[in-house]
């Protein structure tokens, strides 16, 4: 009887296995709690992906945004043209273009003695609505 017994648990112990084997898989897994909390960490996980990816996409903005001011300054309107559809490629606001162009006008005309193009065209795309340059 114990030798058959024996062969019985022998034999049932592939099929014991995976029930086993899931049960401790099973006490694995987290709870709704966990899997809660998780959710919450996620969010400013993604907040932060966002804001990284905002701030990567204002700075490819505002150089080619600064690019543009110049070269319209310039009168290289064909050229200036061109890196508008690369400003806009990128998702950049194209107000943001007009309002700083405007600064940079306005600026020229109320302090002719700088003539600096960078400087103006920085300090105007940073804050357009104050034109002045920022030290």
């Amino acid at each position: 009887m114990r030798r058959l017994s024996f062969a019985y648990l022998f034999a049932a112990f592939p099929l014991l296995l995976p029930i086993s084997h899931f049960e401790a898989a099973r006490a694995q897994e987290p709870g709704l709690e966990t899997l809660m909390a998780q959710a919450k960490q996620a969010v400013p996980d993604a907040k932060a992906a966002a804001a990284t990816e905002d701030r990567s996409r204002r700075a490819e903005c505002s150089w080619l945004g600064q690019r543009v001011i110049s070269l319209l300054w310039r009168d290289d309107v064909n050229t200036a043209r061109e890196q508008t559809r690369f400003y806009e490629m990128f998702g950049c606001p194209t107000e943001h273009l007009s309002i700083a162009f405007r600064c940079v006008i306005e600026q020229s005309q109320s302090q002719p003695d700088q003539n600096d193009l960078n400087a103006r065209a920085y300090s105007c795309w940073m804050s357009p609505s104050t034109g002045q340059t920022q030290e």
